[in-house]
């Protein structure tokens, strides 16, 4: 919003104007204080002046369900990158330093490798190069390829930040400068860039009350100036009696004024004052119970009229709830329509569920696009731990849904030849067949890592997840084909890693040991780009009494090795077209034509 945080955003265009300044500013302040709305103008504002080089931003999120974004090992590289993209010079410069794996590499070699020998080239350059890392708390948790836990990465975004100033102190004095927000965390405390004489700090939650609130004052109305500028009636039942109460109620906090707008501009101009005084009417009582109250009083009653479909006083609470856990556990953004399949509702169940919500949830346009986030993390952490009892759920909750989800999906969706190849001896097709939903292309990426992450003893009085029967059920009569679908999306090599973690999370049968063992020695196999004949070359390589094989030999098709063109495509059609009338009778040799 314009004209708010003037004063500290004037303070840092200066900071990354002055050549003698320190080299790193570091943001700091709780949740809703407005750090990233900061860090997102200054990286516009650096964008637009030409005096500035904005040689890139990374975001970081717990939020968005994308892992890349909460992934530390991502920081360096996507800067540098960016940075590569617009100078040549240092393209030029990394083209000579830059090493096979460097991304695999520490946080210092990183940084060495990739900035310090580069930037050399551009140490002479009188325009400032800014570097932003907003929301550095947020990285964290399992990663995609589950390398990294909580405490792994914690331990690599201190060597990062170690690494960041150690280049700063640098001889050569490069001329770039380092915008790094976070919340007060004690991981990013405990380093050096908190130190004052190695960088500059601002403290969001030191700011003069009087300073934020009148910021605060500003955004509500100039945002209700804005939605209601034809109703200037309708504008004038709102006082200013109102917004200050509204300003009081924030206490400093621009999350709760920016999800308070959002909740009441929902609806047309006539619903705006309705909304905005039962709004005001719902926390009256509890303007002194601290600051996270009054963000969790909104954050309740958003969720209880959002409950109220149709205006029902009969709010359906737990399908909404149980949506939102679905929503914050997944691994990667998801559209409307993944949702729906994995859950087994309807799209426009789910849409109409959701958009009730939009003051605090994201929800693409089309039910096909990816983008299903929740808009702060804080909503999040309301839900799983300062929520009441009727609406609180733990992480795992979400964790146990998505992977019984997951595993139902495979078992309804996967089948025999799923990308409709047309020779078993062709590489897969160029473009992704529309066989393989998004729903399904998230169930085989990331049944395994749902299972890992669900701890029964989070949730209170429940019994353990019967996921091994789940697998057993589900997964292990359709493992070839999931093994089909990642051929098809250049994902084979996470097979192995797949079934590693499942195999350490449950207690399964003894198909795991051995399919596992089957996957390793058949690692050369996923270089080739035909599943039929990765297929082959597994059970090459299996014994003839394993667990895979006694599967693959039940199926209605032989393996052999000279080709049979004239009756390989009538064997498939006859499969697809009547699959249950083949599984009937198991053949008894292990040849399947390709």
């Amino acid at each position: 919003m314009d004209n708010t945080r003037v004063r500290i955003l004037n303070e840092i265009e200066a900071w990354i104007m002055d050549p003698d300044a320190l080299q790193i500013c570091r943001i700091t302040g709780m949740a809703g204080t407005g750090k990233t709305s900061i860090s997102k103008t200054v990286c516009k504002q650096a964008d637009e002046n030409p005096d500035i080089t904005l040689g890139g931003s990374f975001f970081c999120s717990c939020s968005t369900g994308l892992a890349a974004q909460r992934d530390i090992r991502c920081v360096i590289p996507t800067l540098v990158q960016l940075l590569a993209l617009q100078s040549a010079e240092f393209r030029l410069a990394l083209a000579e330093t830059i090493e096979l794996g460097i991304q695999y590499k520490e946080a210092s070699v990183q940084v060495q490798q990739l900035l310090c020998k580069p930037l050399l080239a551009l140490k002479s350059s009188q325009t400032p190069i800014l570097f932003v890392i907003e929301a550095l708390d947020e990285c964290g948790g399992e990663t995609s390829d589950g390398m990294l836990d909580d405490a792994k990465c914690h331990t690599i975004v201190t060597s990062t930040l170690v690494s960041l100033v150690n280049l700063t102190q640098s001889q050569f004095q490069f001329p770039v400068k380092i915008l790094v927000t976070s919340r007060p965390e004690t991981q990013i405390r405990d380093t050096p860039m908190s130190h004052d004489k190695l960088s500059r700090i601002l403290r969001l939650h030191a700011v003069d009350t009087a300073e934020v609130d009148a910021d605060i004052r500003r955004y509500i109305t100039q945002t209700l100036d804005a939605k209601l500028c034809s109703k200037p009636k309708l504008r004038a039942i709102i006082t200013d009696d109102e917004i200050e109460h509204l300003v009081r109620l924030c206490d400093g906090l621009f999350i709760i004024a920016a999800t308070a707008l959002k909740h009441t501009m929902g609806a047309g101009a006539e619903a705006v004052v309705a909304r905005f005084k039962r709004l005001l009417n719902a926390s009256r009582d509890n303007l002194s119970a601290g600051v996270a109250s009054s963000l969790d009083n909104m954050y309740a009653l958003i969720l209880m009229e959002a409950a109220r479909a149709d205006g029902s006083e009969a709010p359906d609470l737990p399908a909404l709830l149980r949506l939102l856990a679905s929503l914050l556990g997944a691994r990667v953004q998801l559209s409307i329509e993944a949702v729906s399949d994995l859950l087994g509702l309807e799209a426009y169940d789910v849409r109409a569920s959701l958009s009730r919500l939009h003051s605090v949830v994201h929800v693409p346009e089309d039910d096909d696009a990816p983008g299903l986030r929740t808009l702060h993390a804080s909503f999040g952490d309301y839900l799983y731990g300062r929520a009441a009892d009727q609406i609180r759920f733990s992480r795992s909750f979400g964790q146990a849904i998505l992977a019984h989800a997951c595993l139902i999906t495979m078992g309804e969706s996967l089948y025999f030849n799923i990308s409709h190849s047309p020779s078993s001896y062709q590489p897969n097709l160029s473009t992704r067949p529309g066989t393989i939903s998004l729903a399904l292309e998230y169930a085989c990426l990331h049944w395994a890592h749902h299972i890992a992450s669900y701890n029964p003893g989070d949730e209170a009085g429940s019994e353990s997840f019967p996921f091994d029967i789940e697998i057993s059920l589900k997964f292990w009569p359709n493992f070839l084909f999931w093994l089909e679908v990642l051929s098809v999306l250049g994902k084979t090599n996470l097979a192995p890693g797949l079934l590693t973690i499942a195999r350490t999370a449950v207690s399964l049968s003894q198909q795991v040991p051995l399919t596992y063992s089957f996957c390793h020695r058949s690692a050369t196999a996923y270089y080739c780009s035909s599943f039929k004949m990765q297929t082959y070359l597994q059970l090459r390589l299996t014994t003839q009494s394993s667990g895979v094989r006694r599967i693959y030999t039940s199926l209605p098709f032989r393996l052999q090795t000279r080709p049979r063109s004239s009756t390989r495509t009538s064997s498939r059609t006859a499969l697809a077209s009547s699959p249950s009338k083949h599984l009937e009778s198991p053949l008894n040799t292990a040849e399947v034509l390709l």
